[in-house]
């Protein structure tokens, strides 16, 4: 575990996306984490919620890879 990574208890459902954001502060900036779901809001955040910690350590590995996308977001597979 990565002390300098540190994750907000902070989820979003982006309706039009349909994007699931969860959110990592590296070096005290905040980093947007995501990943793409066919889910409606409420199961896909109870679902994120079920896995917090699976996706809190995918997204670690990435940002410690530095796999940012353009946006400088980590984008991680939704976990089925």
């Amino acid at each position: 575990m990565n002390q300098s990574i540190l994750f907000v208890d902070r989820v979003e459902y982006i309706e039009d996306a349909k994007r699931i954001n969860f959110f990592a502060q590296v070096s005290g900036q905040l980093i947007t984490c995501f990943y793409l779901t066919k889910q409606s809001k409420e199961n896909a955040i109870k679902d994120f919620e079920s896995k917090k910690f699976d996706y809190e350590d995918i997204a670690e590995s990435a940002i410690e890879d530095e796999l940012y996308n353009d946006q400088g977001e980590i984008e991680v597979e939704e976990l089925l």
